[in-house]
């Protein structure tokens, strides 16, 4: 029985930048008709800032709220934003973190398709709550780690597939990597974007070696280091397969942009962006 809810974790710094990437990738890739947006591990796709789970850590309030109350410039950054404040309905303050499902609804066109899974079950049924009624979405309880080639097989032309899972289960590292391999073999034109925890242990950096490793094609890796006294997550990262030819130039700056504002000031803070 899964027991982890992304409710606990919704709007924080980890969240911004895999938001702000996902969004980038979305509008970049989906010029490309057709186009389908997979999400393996999809969770309840929208989070409500008075939900007991966000009320608990109010890891919201170090991600999120701080971008939102900034002086942003950059253009890649304000398409996100734009998104979280649309949702929101204009409001001057949130009343809930839109996820990636709902991020993707609002960036994509009616024709293209979207694809959630959820195994979760309270997830699954705020899942299907929050999206069923919108014609261009399928969602299903289905294990995207034995399932996920034939998703992806059923759609069409151009395609993105995030692959977030909560890294709680046992193995899951090791799951992931040859989730990835497996597809990315089997997929060799569609753009996969992996998120991983940057935590203080080894798992994390044998993590990384082993994915690198395993030598799939046109990878680029970013790793962000961000210290913090108030999270076990000292960091995020993120590997993405057949990513944009031009997308290191086009988000470099909103990265150190939001690595900026989500610093702890007592911490030293990097990033670290890599092609393979």
């Amino acid at each position: 029985m899964l027991s982890y809810r992304h409710g606990f974790h919704a709007g924080n710094f980890a969240d911004v930048f895999k938001h702000f990437l996902l969004v980038y990738l979305l509008k970049k890739l989906k010029n490309k008709k057709p186009f389908s947006f997979i999400d393996a591990f999809a969770g309840a796709g929208k989070y409500f800032l008075n939900d007991p789970f966000m009320k608990k850590n109010k890891e919201y309030l170090n991600g999120i709220t701080k971008v939102l109350s900034s002086n942003i410039k950059d253009p890649f950054i304000k398409d996100y934003l734009d998104l979280v404040k649309i949702g929101n309905f204009n409001n001057k303050t949130i009343s809930f973190y839109p996820g990636s499902c709902l991020l993707s609804l609002m960036v994509l066109d009616k024709k293209d398709k979207i694809y959630l899974s959820e195994l979760h079950n309270n997830e699954f049924t705020i899942l299907k709550k929050n999206f069923e009624k919108n014609k261009n979405i399928k969602i299903e309880k289905k294990d995207a780690y034995s399932f996920l080639n034939q998703i992806i097989n059923f759609y069409k032309g151009n395609k993105l597939i995030l692959i977030d899972p909560s890294y709680e289960v046992k193995n899951e590292y090791e799951k992931i990597i040859k989730l990835v391999k497996h597809n990315t073999n089997q997929f060799p034109s569609s753009c996969f974007l992996i998120w991983y925890p940057v935590l203080e242990s080894e798992k994390t950096y044998l993590f990384i070696k082993k994915f690198i490793n395993t030598n799939v094609q046109n990878l680029t890796h970013i790793n962000i280091q961000l210290k913090n006294s108030f999270l076990r997550m000292q960091g995020t990262g993120f590997f993405i397969v057949n990513a944009p030819s031009n997308m290191k130039n086009d988000v470099s700056e909103g990265l150190e942009t939001l690595l900026e504002i989500l610093k702890d000031k007592n911490f030293k803070a990097q990033i670290n962006f890599n092609t393979f």
